[in-house]
C-alpha cells in the first residue's frame, strides 16, 4: 500500500465526524507523498480558501511544521502528544508521530480560536499588539505562554486553558487577565497572573510543580508539589493539597480544605512504569482522593489534573474518533482486486 493511500485510510474516521459540519475542514501534512490540502499550516492560514470558522486538521509527522501566526478565528486539531517510546502512551494513535509546530503567534484577529492536541513551544502575541481573546487552548503540549511587548493596557479576556501539559511557564507579565478558567493542567513552570486589574480568574483542578503567583482569583482543588512558592493575593483558596510543606502555603494550610505535609508517593502514582501524564494520577488511598470542594452539594471530587468533571485525557487525544491499530499487507501483488485492512478506532470525547 502506498503512503498517500496509508494516510487517507488514517483520516477516514475524522471524515466521518465532520462530514455535517458545514464551515470547510482542510488537511495539514508534510509527508512526501500525501496528497493533502497543504503542506505546512502557515499557508493554510494565508490561503484565502480559508475562512474564520474552518477547521485545520494537522496529521502527525516526524517533521516540525514551523512556526504560524493565528490571524483568523480557526480550529486546529494535532493527533496527541506521548504517542511512543519510554514513558509515553502507546496504542493510542496508529500513526505514533505527534503534529509539532515551533510556535504560535497570536494576533487579534484569532480570537476566539481552538488549538487542540498540539505540540509546541511557546503561545505569545504579536509585537506590540493587543492579545486575541476567547481562545481555548485544550489536550495540549507545550513550554509556555507568554507575552511580547504587548501594547499597553493589553487584556487577555475569556481564556480557557484546560487538560493540558506545560513543560515551562505561563507568565503573562503583568498584562490583565480576565475570566480566565484554567483547570485539569499539569505545569511543570511558574503560573503567573498577577495584574493589579485581574479579576474572576478560575484556578482549578490544577498540578503545579513550581512558582504560583495569582491575584484576585478563585484557588481551589490544585496539588501542589512540595517545592513550589505560592502566593496567592485577595484569593479565594480552597482545598488544596500540597506534599512537603511549600514556601507560602502555610497561611491557608488547615483551614478550608487546604492541607499539606504529605510525601509524593502518598499522593502520586509516579514515574516508575509509567508515562510522564500518568505519574500524575493519584496513588491508591491518596488524600486527595474525593477530597475537592463539594460542587452541588451532591459530588465531591478528587484534587488535581484527573479530577472533577473535565478530567486531564491522557495524551493530548482529541475528542474525535481515532484509527488506533491498523494492519496493512506489505505488498500486494499486481492484478489483485482486492486486499484486507484491519483497522480498530474508538471515539474519545
Amino acid at each position: 500500500m502506498t503512503t498517500k493511500k496509508l494516510f487517507t485510510l488514517m483520516t477516514w474516521a475524522l471524515a466521518l465526524f465532520f462530514s455535517n459540519v458545514q464551515a470547510t475542514v482542510w488537511r495539514i501534512n508534510n509527508n512526501a507523498g500525501v496528497n493533502a490540502n497543504f503542506s505546512d499550516p502557515s499557508t493554510a492560514i494565508n490561503s484565502s480558501l480559508v475562512h474564520n470558522g474552518d477547521t485545520l486538521y494537522i496529521e502527525g509527522s516526524a517533521t516540525n511544521y514551523g512556526t504560524i501566526t493565528l490571524n483568523k478565528r480557526l480550529v486546529i486539531i494535532g493527533t496527541g502528544y506521548f504517542l511512543s517510546g519510554s514513558n509515553n502512551n502507546s496504542g493510542l494513535q496508529a500513526n505514533p508521530n505527534n503534529s509539532v509546530l515551533s510556535d504560535i503567534n497570536l494576533d487579534s484577529l484569532g480570537t476566539g480560536s481552538v488549538i487542540e492536541g498540539l505540540q509546541f513551544n511557546n503561545i505569545y502575541n504579536t509585537y506590540g499588539s493587543q492579545l486575541a481573546d476567547s481562545m481555548v487552548i485544550t489536550r495540549c503540549y507545550f513550554s509556555s505562554i507568554g507575552t511580547y511587548y504587548a501594547a499597553s493596557g493589553t487584556v487577555a479576556n475569556k481564556w480557557k486553558v484546560n487538560k493540558c501539559y506545560i513543560g515551562s511557564n505561563v507568565d503573562m507579565g503583568g498584562v490583565t487577565t480576565v475570566n480566565w478558567d484554567f483547570r485539569n493542567n499539569i505545569v511543570g513552570g511558574q503560573i503567573n497572573l498577577t495584574a493589579s486589574l485581574d479579576t474572576a480568574n478560575v484556578i482549578r483542578n490544577n498540578v503545579f510543580r513550581s512558582t504560583i503567583n495569582i491575584y484576585n482569583g478563585y484557588v481551589a482543588n490544585n496539588m501542589i508539589v512540595y517545592y513550589a512558592n505560592v502566593t496567592l493575593t485577595n484569593s479565594v483558596v480552597k482545598n488544596n493539597i500540597a506534599s512537603g510543606q511549600p514556601s507560602g502555603f502555610s497561611v491557608y494550610q488547615g483551614t478550608n480544605g487546604n492541607s499539606w505535609n504529605y510525601t509524593e508517593a502518598q499522593i502520586f502514582k509516579g514515574l516508575s512504569g509509567n508515562s510522564y501524564d500518568v505519574q500524575w494520577q493519584l496513588a491508591t488511598g491518596s488524600p486527595a482522593i474525593a477530597a475537592g470542594l463539594t460542587v452541588g452539594s451532591v459530588v465531591t471530587p478528587d484534587c488535581g489534573a484527573f479530577g472533577g468533571p473535565d478530567p486531564y485525557v491522557l495524551s493530548g487525544i482529541p475528542p474525535i474518533p481515532t484509527i488506533y491499530s491498523l494492519t496493512v499487507p506489505a505488498s500486494i501483488p499486481s492484478g489483485t482486486p482486492s486486499m484486507n485492512i484491519t483497522f480498530s478506532s474508538q471515539n474519545n470525547n
